[in-house]
């Protein structure tokens, strides 16, 4: 009985394990490129994990434009995020992408494992993949419309004034639909 049991807590476990894909950066590029319609706030539904992240280059040449993605669970979220984060928004041509690409998975993996925090990992996460992408908030819906980190309190704010009412302080049940259609504009 006691294997039984631990050969399912291995395939439990493998399951949860993020994969790492071979660096290919050309057909990770097209990869997420197919993947991004998929995941915005048109497709958000209760529960749903996401991330916001904006490019980390010039203005000039895209640098700034943010999105937020989002996935059923916090695994995808973070398989996502070790697979394709450093492809979201390419790096300068004098960076070695590959190194960068590693150094991410493995963060994202500590990450995931438990062994860093959600603030920690951003922070590792930005340094490491400096001008190429810069995640600025990874949650639940909830930490949007009701949280305390000035991203959220940022995002609520730019909400209000769009819809010319003082701030609520927390995004009420029966504005979570406008909420969400603003917000996927932002950092646009």
């Amino acid at each position: 009985m006691k294997d039984n049991q631990m050969e399912e807590n291995n395939k439990k476990e493998n399951k949860n394990q993020i994969k790492i894909r071979e660096f290919d950066e050309e057909k990770l590029g097209q990869e997420v490129n197919e993947l991004i319609p998929g995941k915005g706030l048109d497709t958000y539904h209760d529960g749903y994990v996401g991330f916001f992240s904006r490019a980390d280059a010039s203005g000039a040449i895209g640098g700034g434009m943010g999105m937020f993605l989002w996935f059923p669970n916090y695994h995808e979220l973070y398989q996502f995020l070790a697979n394709y984060f450093v492809v979201l928004s390419p790096g300068p041509f004098d960076l070695d992408h590959k190194k960068v690409f590693h150094e991410v998975a493995e963060i994202v993996k500590e990450l995931a494992s438990g062994k860093i925090s959600k603030k920690q990992g951003i922070e590792k996460i930005n340094k490491s993949a400096q001008h190429f992408s810069q995640i600025e908030w990874i949650g639940e819906m909830e930490d949007l419309t009701s949280g305390s980190s000035e991203f959220a309190k940022g995002l609520r704010e730019y909400f209000y004034e769009f819809k010319e009412i003082p701030d609520q302080g927390i995004i009420k049940k029966e504005d979570l639909k406008d909420f969400i259609q603003k917000i996927s504009e932002y950092g646009i």
